[in-house]
Parts: structure tokens; C-alpha cells; sequence
């Protein structure tokens, strides 16, 4: 039985349990790189594999967790993907050779972070992937399983990297906080809705907590998530990482995780299994238990209903609400954001997105184009930055294939395409695009016989691009008809035929889309005509609307102004006479709010300091601050403007309102405000709150974690000394003796590292007395650090403020 038709088949498939703790307790001590142990110690790798395929594991997952190329370049290893992944999947295939079980290419995350939040770009890290997912290909997996994904673009990436080179069955999984969001505040439903519509033949969640904990998650999500039309996964760790017998492990006994697992099969989840902690052991109980759990006969038709961005999904099949789609990120007619694209600036763009959000936007339509500028790279810019400081989905406008291309593969999330029409060109150009990135997209009713008047022809044309789409292997639910918007003024009965093309698709249930303004075009105070013709548009069944919503009327009858503008837009007032007449000398149009810029730090310097910080505007910052100095004292700046906002952002991340890409954008707006400071603070002599010196433990190479400890520790005024990760205890100590800190911080991710987080304890008591410690890191626990005499720090904003109580005790 090949992937496809096990996926198809009632009964739920188990896939294999851990291997990276298994490993190392059979070689004590070992610190190297666990991919590699395919091609030094096949043996071990071997046996297990067999062990989990003889306690009934339907699914082994190959010994390529971190087996990319990036993940293996901090072992020096980049070189050996090929050989390391080709090893891995004969060793598995070998495992299950004779049984009727499948070997799955699986594939971890890079341990780095992508732009802006990092300095990895998007394709570096799907060159990473793609590498190592085409080995994989070629060395005969059956399916894909990529898991423990933290951040949803990298999640993206990965997905599409393995759908560049293979078409075999593909399990897509993230891991959760204890918040119910992964560490960058992606919801356990926007996720996978994400995932599913990016390609993914399954999703679900690994890792991050024990089953007790996903059994939760997924039972608040599961009414919506049924709604995705595709199978669900999970594998949950042995419990929660614990000290025992003065290791850290996973207390969970084979036979409670197998009973508490059981239960997400009885929930109707397709592949189930085990991950950190687990054994042979417990992957054997879930088996018993699975042998009497009914099977179900279930068809899935997966459903393309939901644009969403990294924090938030918009349901575009409901019929009850308007999709209001925020214009004004468009240069066209807003200079401010013309100049501002031209000379690489982002102020308008930071003011506007986040205004259009507050006015009750549910989607932004992002348009950079500017005559003489590069737009490829200003969309790239300009959708980086939307994708972490707002949460409404966007939008993507341009008639580029190539710019188009350039702001999917940085999107997290799954975005509107504006636009694709008849011509064949467009079709051929954006295509791809839609396979690619799984994107909905607006169809023109549009082709080389130009833009009709007439509803019939328009309908007709709107018909053929839907019919090619859908030949073409798209969904019809990702797509919005756009009948295109004509104005009245220069073709009076426009309107109503417009409406009539917008009834016709309604009533097929194929959504449509408008670009409401150019019905006004010509008139005086245009937002009347706008919104009466809105208000016909609703009745008729438009999903969606380009329009300015700060000059939406939403009130269930039309005023005075849009009585009369409703007269004109039904013929009953030819010409708008009586409309014109009435607003007489009023502005041609509806006057475009303000442009914003940079703040103007002549009002009160210190709350736009604040402001900047809190928001991550790392641009307008610098010349705040030199604004701020003409009245302040550096130090009076650095703490009443710059800490204070940071102090503002701790508490918004303690409070699930931020996640780590804004915390990150905060912390590096703080930074550049401190470049202005530092040589002034320096010269008054200003104390540091301490010294710190940092560093992950000996044996342990992520330090994604550590860096924004540093980063954050830094910017509340510590001075840091950052040793970097995988420190041998030697080396802190020296640097210890050198630096003479006053707290030393040590951070691990793994259970098989944490005991050097103890033997440094034990040294530092016992050669420097006075030095505190504070750990943290994925694995450590407050009573694991509170076993080893250290203070502990649950993330890095709860570093800080544990730093600050360690230094104040002395």
C-alpha cells in the first residue's frame, strides 16, 4: 500500500517516536551533530528505526531533523547533506523492508530566524531546504513530514521547497507555547488553515507540550479545523522535560502517554505518534490502544476559505460581513508614500497600515509602484515589514509576475493576488504564482478586448477566466471576481450594470471583489457616492471591497447625502445635477487624510520616543532622539523615552499582544535610538545596570533564544559580553575571571545539555562566589534551576526583569 492510499484509508496511522534522546543516552556524553550519526554509527540509528517498526509504528521518520544545509553548517557540515540524508533514508527503508509501513523524509526547522526579525533571507533558506528535500526525493522516501516549525514563513519555505521537487504526500506540523501560539504568535487554526492552503496534504502540532496540553489545544480548535477539508496530526512529547534521578527527562510512562494519545485518535486525527521522550515503549502501548479504536470512512475536500496573515485568519466564504480591503497603501495620488518608496523610507507605510487596521480594514492592498524605482525589492521590503507590524492579511497589487513572486515568498501567511484577467500573458505570468504560494487572487473580468460597459460582455469574459482557472487546477474558492468599476460620471449606467455582473457571480456563490472609488471619479465630496453605491453593491452580494475605510458609512439607512448620491448612481438625477448643485464649491474629492511622516518631536519628544519604540520604527527614531537632546539630558532620554517604551513592549509580550518578531523589531528601534545616546551617555560617565556575560552551554548550537536574551538585556542598559554557543565550561570560566560580571547567564534547548548548565553552577560557586547565575532555555524549568542554585528566566523578557532583581540584591 503506497502514502496516498494508507492516507485514504479508515483507520488512523502511527508514526515512530524520538530519536535524538534516544541516541544519546546510548552514547553518553556525546555533544556532535545527530544527523551525522548516520554515516558514523548506522548501527544504532538502524536498531532504532527497527525497534519503533517492531512496537507498530506505521510511519519512520528518517534521522534528518536538522539535516539542511544551514542546520548543519554550525557542525561544519554543510558539505554532507547528500550523504547524511541519502544514508538516512536507506537506513530507514531498510528498517521496514518486508513490512507494510512507509519511511517519511523529515525535515526540521533551520535554527535560524528569517528577515526582519534575523539576517536569513527567505532564499537562502529555501535553497536549504530545497537541497535537502530533493536528496530525500531521490533517495525514495514515501512521503514528507515537516515538523517543530516555530515560525509560519519558515514553515511556508520548507512546504515549498519540498513541493518544488516532489508531488508525494506531505504532513506540514508547528509547535505551540503553553499560550496556545507558536513562538512568533501564530494561532493554532490561522496556522494550519495557512498550512493546508500552502500545500500541505496534512497538518497538525508536534512537540511543544505534553498530550495533556494539545489534547486541549486541539479540542478549542477542532470545530474550525474540521472546516479545513484535510486530515490532522500530532505527535506530543512524554510530558514536560523534569529532573530525574538528577537528569533532566520525560516522566510520562508508556502506558499514560499511550492513553491520553489514544484520545486524539477517537477525535478523528489521521497520523498520531510520539515525540521528545518517547520510546519504542510508548509508541508500542499507543499501538494496542489504536487496534480498538472504530475506524472512520471519511472523504476530504480541502476548503480555500481563509486569507490569513501570521496572526489572524479572515473567513472569505462567510456571506454575513463585508471584506473591507484598506486602498491607501497605494502611491497613486499620495505623494508622501511616493517620495517615501523612492528614497527607501517606510513612515507612511507604518502610519497608514496600522491606521487602516484601527478603522476596521480586514485586509491591506499593498501597491510600490513608482516610475524609477526597483519595485521588486520595495514590495519585498514593504510586505516584510506589514507581515510583523500588522495583523491584517494583505493584499498583493501589482501587475509584475515578478514582483509578485518577490512579495509571496516573504509573506507569512496566504494573501490576495490583485490580479490576473483574460489575456493570456496574465495567465501564463500569475499561474504559477497561485500553484506556487497557494495565494487567492482577483480575476479581472478583463481581456484583449478591453474593459465593456455592457454586463453581458463583462460576465461573459469573467466566465472564461473562472473556466480557465479551474482547468488550470484552481480552486474556485480562491478566486474573486472583479467586475471592474467605471465611473458614472463619464458612463452614466455603469453602475447598474456593474451591479448586475456582481448579482450574476453572487448567485453562482463565486465571490467578488470591487474597487469601489472610481465611481466617483469627477464628483465633489466623492465618499457619498462611494458609499451609496457600496450599499447597492452589498445587496447584491459583493464579498469584498478596495475602499478607504476611514470614510465608510455603516449605518442602516442612508443619510441625506447618500440619498441624493443614490439618486444619481439609479439615473434618477441624470448628469448629478441635483447632486453637484448640493455640494457646490465643496472639495473635488474627499480629501486624502494627512500624510504622515516622521513624529514631530517639537510635541513632547520623550511620548514619540516612546511611541517609536513600542512600534518598531527603527527609522524615524535617530532624529527623535536629536530632537529630544536640545531639552533633555542623554540620560533623562535614554530612560524616559527609550526604556520606557521598552519596558511598554515587555509588557505587551507578557500579555500575548506581542510575540517575538515584534519584541525583536522593538529591541533593534531601541538600539538605533541608543547609537544616538551611547557616545553621550559615555562621556557623562553613566553606570551600566551590571555586567553580563552569556553564552549556550557546551554541546548545544542553537542560540536563537540566547541572542535576543542579549539583545534585550543590552538595551535595558546591561553591558553584555556574548560568548557565543556550544561554550566549553573552560572558556566561561575564563571569561568569568577576565570580565568579572555580575551575573552570569546560561542558556540550553536541549535535555541532553542541560547537566553543563550544573557543572558550571558548581564551579562558579565554588571560584566565583559572587557572580550570580540565571538560566533558560526551551527544556530548563524553574525547578531545574532552582536545584542548581540559579535564578531562572522563562523568556527574555522575564530575563530582564530577573537580571534587574539579581543586580539590585548585590
Amino acid at each position: 500500500m503506497n502514502a496516498r492510499e494508507m492516507m485514504n484509508d479508515s483507520r488512523p496511522l502511527l508514526l515512530d517516536g524520538a530519536m535524538g534522546t534516544l541516541l544519546m543516552n546510548r552514547l553518553p556524553g556525546y555533544t556532535g551533530c545527530i544527523e551525522l550519526l548516520n554515516l558514523e554509527r548506522p548501527d544504532l540509528v538502524l536498531e532504532i528505526h527497527r525497534a519503533y517498526a517492531e512496537s507498530g509504528a506505521l510511519i519512520i521518520t528518517t534521522n534528518t531533523f536538522g539535516g539542511g544545509g544551514l542546520k548543519l553548517s554550525e557542525y561544519g557540515l554543510a558539505e554532507r547533506v547528500r550523504d547524511i540524508n541519502g544514508t538516512a533514508v536507506r537506513l530507514a527503508k531498510e528498517s521496514v523492508a518486508g513490512k507494510d509501513a512507509l519511511v517519511a523524509g523529515c525535515i526540521g526547522p533551520s535554527g535560524r530566524l528569517l528577515e526582519p526579525a534575523g539576517t536569513v533571507s527567505a532564499a537562502e533558506m529555501s535553497a536549504s531546504f530545497t537541497e535537502q528535500a530533493a536528496v530525500l526525493a531521490e533517495s525514495g522516501v514515501d512521503m514528507f513530514v515537516i515538523e517543530t516549525m516555530g515560525d509560519l514563513l519558515e514553515a511556508q519555505t520548507a512546504l515549498r521547497a519540498v513541493r518544488s521537487v516532489s508531488s508525494l504526500p506531505l504532513v506540514c506540523n508547528l509547535t505551540f507555547e503553553n499560550n496556545g501560539k507558536t513562538v512568533s504568535g501564530t494561532d493554532m487554526f490561522t496556522g494550519l488553515a495557512t498550512l493546508s492552503q500552502s500545500g500541505a496534504d496534512v497538518v497538525g502540532a508536534n512537540c511543544s507540550m505534553g498530550p495533556e496540553g494539545l489534547l486541549k489545544l486541539f479540542r478549542e480548535n477542532m470545530d474550525r479545523l474540521e472546516t479545513l477539508g484535510v486530515p490532522l496530526s500530532v505527535w506530543a512529547n512524554a510530558g514536560l522535560p523534569e529532573i530525574i534521578d538528577g537528569r533532566a527527562g520525560y516522566s510520562l510512562s508508556p502506558e499514560r502517554f499511550a492513553a491520553l494519545s489514544v484520545e486524539f485518535a477517537l477525535m478523528g486525527m489521521k497520523i498520531i505518534g510520539g515525540c521528545c521522550g518517547t520510546t519504542p515503549a510508548h509508541i508500542g502501548a499507543l499501538a494496542k490502544l489504536l487496534e480498538n479504536v472504530p475506524s472512520k470512512n471519511r472523504a476530504y475536500r480541502k476548503r480555500y476559505s481563509f486569507i490569513t496573515s501570521r496572526f489572524t485568519a479572515v473567513d472569505a466564504g462567510s456571506r454575513d460581513e463585508l471584506i473591507v480591503i484598506g486602498e491607501r497603501l497605494n502611491p497613486t495620488a499620495r505623494k508622501k508614500f511616493a517620495e517615501e518608496l523612492k528614497i527607501g523610507a517606510n513612515g507612511f507605510l507604518r502610519e497608514e497600515s496600522k491606521k487602516q487596521e484601527a478603522e476596521g480594514a480586514r485586509v491591506l492592498d499593498i501597491n510600490v509602484g513608482v516610475p524609477g524605482i526597483d519595485e521588486t525589492a520595495a514590495m519585498a521590503s514593504s510586505v516584510k515589514l506589514l507581515g510583523t507590524l500588522v495583523k491584517t492579511p494583505l493584499m498583493v497589487d501589482s501587475d509584475n509576475p515578478g514582483v509578485l513572486e518577490a512579495a509571496l515568498a516573504v509573506y507569512p501567511g496566504t494573501a490576495i493576488v490583485n490580479s490576473i484577467n483574460g489575456k493570456e500573458k496574465s495567465l501564463r505570468d500569475v499561474l504559477p504564482l497561485l500553484h506556487r504560494f497557494g495565494a487567492f487572487v482577483v480575476a479581472l473580468c478583463l481581456d484583449d478586448s478591453g474593459i465593456h460597459r455592457e454586463a453581458s460582455r463583462r460576465i461573459s469574459i469573467g466566465e472564461a477566466v473562472l473556466k480557465r482557472l479551474e482547468d488550470e487546477g484552481i480552486d474556485p474558492d480562491r478566486v474573486f471576481v472583479d467586475p471592474l468599476m467605471l465611473a458614472e460620471s463619464a458612463e452614466p449606467g455603469a453602475a447598474m450594470e456593474t451591479l448586475k455582473v456582481i448579482e450574476h457571480f453572487a448567485s453562482r456563490g463565486v465571490k467578488t471583489s470591487l474597487g469601489i472609488s472610481n465611481i466617483s471619479f469627477g464628483l465633489p465630496m466623492r465618499k457619498h457616492i462611494n458609499n451609496a453605491f457600496l450599499r447597492l453593491a452589498r445587496r447584491k452580494g459583493l464579498s469584498a471591497a478596495i475602499v478607504n475605510p476611514a470614510a465608510l458609512e455603516t449605518g442602516d439607512a442612508p443619510g441625506e447625502e447618500e440619498s441624493l448620491a443614490l439618486d444619481f448612481l439609479s439615473g434618477a438625477d441624470p448628469g448629478a445635477s441635483k447632486y453637484i448643485a448640493r455640494f457646490q464649491g465643496a472639495a473635488a474629492k474627499t480629501a486624502e487624510p494627512s500624510p504622515p511622516g516622521k513624529q514631530d518631536p517639537s510635541k513632547n519628544p520623550l511620548s514619540s520616543i516612546y511611541s517609536l519604540v513600542v512600534d518598531g520604527n527603527d527609522e524615524a527614531i535617530g532624529e527623535t532622539v536629536r530632537q529630544a537632546l536640545k531639552d533633555h539630558r542623554p540620560d533623562t532620554v535614554m530612560n524616559e523615552g527609550l526604556i520606557r517604551g521598552l519596558e511598554r513592549v515587555g509588557e505587551l509580550y507578557n500579555t500575548g499582544e506581542y510575540f517575538l518578531p515584534q519584541m525583536i523589531a522593538s529591541a533593534n528601534a531601541m538600539k538605533a535610538g541608543f547609537q544616538v545616546l551611547k557616545p553621550l551617555l559615555a562621556r557623562a560617565a553613566e553606570r551600566s545596570l551590571g555586567r553580563i556575560v552569556i553564552c549556550t552551554v557546551q554541546g548545544d548550537v542553537h542560540d536563537i533564544g540566547k541572542n535576543i536574551v542579549a539583545l534585550m538585556m543590552e538595551n535595558h542598559g546591561f553591558e553584555v559580553i556574548d560568548l557565543g554557543k556550544d561554550v566549553p565550561a573552560e572558556k566561561v570560566l575564563t571569561a568569568v575571571r577576565e570580565h568579572r560580571p555580575d551575573i552570569l547567564c546560561l542558556s540550553s534547548l536541549l535535555t541532553t545539555t542541560m547537566h553543563q548548565m550544573k557543572v558550571l553552577s558548581g564551579l562558579l560557586r565554588s571560584e566565583s562566589p559572587a557572580v550570580k547565575l540565571l538560566v533558560g532555555g526551551a527544556v530548563v524549568t524553574a525547578d531545574y534551576a532552582e536545584s542548581i542554585g540559579a535564578a531562572y528566566a522563562e523568556d527574555a523578557v522575564r530575563g530582564v526583569e530577573e537580571a534587574k532583581k539579581l543586580v539590585k540584591k548585590g
